[in-house]
């Protein structure tokens, strides 16, 4: 199952929507949603019969519990206290990490039970004060992106989320913008840089350092990395692109039928099963 989140600035009540689809390629149909006033999904992640979905509404943090087969979601579950959720990552059943946003930090919590309920884990350091990305490689090493006072910043944890440091990463970026780790401890990551331009960086040790990543997709935006050594990239400015990537060495540009907008996030289920979305909510799959 596949799940896509967003809402319709163009509605009457502009309210947040679910939509669900059999693998992304059947038809998408909408999930029942619970009507939270203000709502903003940010982040979303999954397990293997659930999904969490994660934002702000007035002022505080919100999440959605997810049955795709279902096709419903509920806001009966615990929320993290905080301003809301920038990151989400599962790595078992029911069991997920959150960065949630505070006054002045980043705090990381942890639920064990499907967002029954949460505990904090740690809080981010200070360098990586706005997060806005999270991925997990395994059960304890995982990735946090963002920006702090000094420009773009990463920290990475080895034990689950209890205990964070900064990563090495070339100067002279804005803020980290999306970022995807694959079993294998590689990653890529999108950033922005000074200009506004955005660059695609790779990491080959988990996310401790990081190097430019040449590739075709102009202005990349969005980052996956599948069950092996896949990883995909999304971006585009007059038109949707997408490109694959085997071992972060070679790079298999994707046709496109007719997007003309740039995509904006892209999930894998498999290495050759992904999907890709535009503002527009245009839907490629990847097979």
């Amino acid at each position: 199952m596949c799940i896509a989140a967003g809402a319709n600035p163009t509605a009457a009540s502009k309210a947040a929507s679910i939509e669900v689809s059999m693998g992304g390629r059947s038809k998408w149909s909408p999930a029942a949603t619970p009507q939270i006033a203000g709502a903003s999904f940010t982040s979303s992640a999954c397990w293997t019969s659930g999904c969490l979905i994660g934002g702000t509404a007035n002022g505080g943090t919100v999440v959605l519990l997810v049955n795709p087969a279902e096709k419903v979601s509920s806001d009966g579950v615990a929320r993290p206290p905080g301003l809301g959720i920038s990151g989400l990552a599962c790595t078992g059943s029911g069991r997920c990490l959150a960065l949630v946003s505070t006054a002045t930090t980043t705090a990381v919590f942890e639920t064990t039970d499907s967002a029954s309920s949460w505990h904090q884990l740690s809080t981010l350091p200070e360098r990586l004060a706005s997060a806005a990305g999270l991925s997990c490689a395994n059960a304890v090493q995982c990735v946090a992106v963002g920006s702090g006072p000094s420009g773009a910043a990463v920290v990475t944890t080895r034990d689950g989320g209890r205990r964070w440091a900064l990563a090495a990463r070339p100067g002279g970026y804005q803020a980290f913008t999306s970022v995807g780790c694959g079993p294998a401890l590689e990653c890529l990551a999108t950033v922005r840089v000074t200009a506004g331009a955005t660059q695609l960086l790779e990491s080959r040790n988990a996310g401790r350092s990081w190097t430019a990543l040449a590739v075709s997709v102009p202005s990349p935006g969005a980052v996956e990395c599948a069950t092996d050594a896949t990883c995909l990239v999304g971006g585009g400015t007059t038109g949707g692109a997408i490109s694959t990537f085997v071992r972060l060495l070679h790079e298999r540009p994707l046709t496109l039928a007719y997007v003309p907008d740039p995509v904006v996030a892209v999930a894998c289920a498999t290495p050759k099963r992904c999907v890709a979305i535009t503002p527009a909510s245009t839907v490629s799959v990847v097979a």
